[in-house]
């Protein structure tokens, strides 16, 4: 089994998604995306992306020498890598044994330190030259752009409909909610939210300070999607004209007496039941998320026919369809993907 399925596996059996990990090792989630696939192309240089792959195997409890193993199985150390390493090897043992100094050897290191004894003499008792002055940059004098990109600040996104994948220049943040990503500062940043099916919000944003923001992404004929800031003080309500206090009574009344209008439910004929937590991903037939999470024990949720349900502990979740009996989706502790 390769480095990138143990490591996928080991995440679903926990029931993590790679949003969660990327907040707990601080490695961006499209890096964690491409070490499970195997896709060296998408990660950054080869020293980098071996320690992620470390730091990454030791947050989920696995081992990760026989995965470094297949990782330089994959992408082997260039030719000039290797020979500094071996150098740097060679230099510690010699450190460690020290070193055999024949008489030659030792007459020549006696030589050079009467040459450098003699030109440290000449040196201190030269007249001194006048002192250079050295250059003092204020932080005033530094650009705030560059000020700013020393700073990191916490980005949250969240999504009408949730589910929704975020780009922050065109970096990968993971699917909403996006909790407290940590982030550069700087005056403007580009964000994109895109969800299937829905116009994509592409709107330029300051991060000088962290961000809290809600994407509501409306159908392509409904009108244009919004991005709203969460953590902006929001305007007082006007107060009604004090001149007419019976038309606003029967106003009010008037709307009082309208009938509410039902809200449109879809038809439930899939019904998940969890008896044990266990993390589950639900989309439908058209690969839309509908669910991914980890439920209590005692959750029953509904859906429409044609669901895929993808459980790390296939012995917690019962399902029942049109009614019928709920019956176990697998045996308990397996990782099982079914369509209902």
């Amino acid at each position: 089994m390769s480095f990138g399925s143990t490591l996928k596996l080991a995440r679903e059996a926990q029931g993590l998604s790679t949003q969660e990990l990327s907040l707990k090792t601080k490695i961006r989630g499209d890096y964690l995306r491409a070490l499970e696939e195997g896709n060296t192309a998408l990660l950054p240089e080869r020293t980098f992306a071996r320690s992620y792959l470390q730091r990454y195997a030791r947050e989920l409890g696995v081992d990760p020498a026989p995965l470094l193993t297949d990782f330089d199985r994959l992408l082997p150390a260039s030719p000039e890598i290797a020979q500094s390493l071996q150098s740097q090897t060679v230099r510690n043992q010699v450190g460690r044994r020290g070193l055999a100094l024949g008489p030659a050897a030792l007459a020549g290191l006696a030589s050079a330190a009467v040459v450098l004894g003699a030109a440290g003499y000449y040196l201190f008792n030269r007249p001194s030259a006048a002192p250079v002055p050295t250059a003092v940059v204020t932080p005033q004098e530094i650009p705030a752009t560059t000020r700013a990109l020393a700073r990191t600040v916490r980005l949250t996104v969240s999504s009408v409909p949730p589910g929704a994948r975020v780009f922050l220049d065109n970096r990968d943040l993971g699917k909403t909610p996006v909790k407290s990503f940590p982030v550069d500062a700087r005056q403007n940043a580009v964000l994109r939210v895109e969800y299937s099916g829905r116009q994509t919000i592409d709107q330029t944003i300051s991060l000088q300070t962290g961000r809290n923001l809600r994407a509501r992404l409306l159908p392509t004929s409904q009108g244009k999607s919004s991005l709203a800031d969460l953590n902006a003080p929001q305007q007082a309500t006007p107060k009604p004209a004090a001149g007419t206090p019976a038309q606003s009574s029967a106003s009010r009344n008037e709307q009082a007496l309208k009938p509410a209008t039902p809200a449109a439910t879809p038809t439930a004929a899939v019904r998940v039941t969890f008896s044990a937590p266990s993390w589950t991903r639900i989309t439908d037939k058209t690969g839309r998320l509908l669910f991914e999470g980890t439920p209590a024990a005692g959750t029953t949720k509904a859906f429409p026919a044609g669901v895929v349900i993808r459980t790390g502990n296939a012995g917690a979740v019962s399902v029942s369809v049109n009614g019928g009996a709920a019956l176990a989706m697998g045996g308990s502790g397996r990782v099982v993907t079914r369509s209902f």
